[in-house]
Parts: structure tokens; sequence; C-alpha cells
């Protein structure tokens, strides 16, 4: 059995989380925090050091995501015409079990910033009305399209989709 296409992926997620979300979803994706493929590294050479940083990580994810020792927890941001939705979502099985919204912005109050790197894209998302600043990752090694369309929408500037 061949791999989803990036449309085939592109629908599957945004048929996962549209139910969480009141207005029809242009692009999803799944963030985790800043760092998560260094820790994994650091972490085989010193668990210690490892768990400091993801500790450190998980707090400029701002508890939109969290890497722990054992596994993690993703943050999926649905992106919709006006704003943009941050939910929880863990693996399970082949799929993903999704929260309901933990925070939602308009997408005109908020300035992301994306750095491709060679495994990941690091996502800064700075919130204009609150200050909030989140720094996330976007896996794109192996990406199929995925995550390039989701970052395309996610950095473009609001109502230009």
């Amino acid at each position: 059995m061949a791999p989803p296409t990036a449309d085939e992926s592109i629908q599957q997620m945004k048929d996962l989380v549209q139910p969480h979300v009141p207005e029809p979803v242009i692009a999803v994706g799944v963030l985790h925090p800043a760092g998560a493929w260094g820790n994994m590294a650091v972490t085989k050479f010193s668990p210690g050091l490892g768990m400091l940083r993801r500790r450190n990580n998980n707090q400029k994810a701002g508890g939109l995501a969290k890497t722990g020792a054992f596994g993690y927890k993703a943050a999926f941001f649905a992106v919709t015409a006006d704003r943009v939705y941050a939910m929880g979502a863990t693996p399970k099985s082949r799929t993903w079990v999704v929260a309901d919204p933990t925070d939602s912005w308009a997408r005109t109050d908020l300035l992301v910033i994306a750095t491709p790197g060679r495994l990941a894209t690091k996502v800064v998302l700075d919130v204009a009305s609150t200050g909030d600043h989140y720094e996330l990752e976007a896996t794109t090694a192996g990406d199929n399209g995925f995550t390039a369309a989701f970052l395309a929408q996610l950095t473009a500037t609001p109502n230009a989709s």
C-alpha cells in the first residue's frame, strides 16, 4: 500500500480537526516544541542533559506541545480564513486523538516566522495583543508536501489564501 499523497494527508487531517473548529479549516499542521529533534540526539549521550533541554524547550512552547522521555503531545494548528486554532493531540495507533482548541488567535494578531532547518522548520509565533511567544517546530524530513502546504498558509498574509 502506497503512502498517502500530500492532498490525501491534508484532507485526512482537515477531517480530523474540523469537528473541533467552528469555521472552515484551510490548513492543518502538527507542531512540536522547538528542538525536539536535537533532544533525541542529546538524550542518547546524556539523559540528564536531554531532560533539562526538553524541559526548557517545553517552556518555550508555552504549553502548546510537550516532549517527554517516553513520548510527546503535539500541537495541531488549524488555519482558517480569520483565525489560527491550537489544540492538543496525541498519537494513537495510526491516527491521532485531538482535543478541543486550547487557544485561538486572529491571524492579524499573529507574527509568524518560519526558519527552515535540516530536519524541521522552526516556527515562532508572537501574539501582538498579549505578548505571548511560542517556539515550536514542524518536522519536514520526509515531508510529502503536507507540512509545506501548512506552513505556506500559516505564514501567509491573512485573507490572502
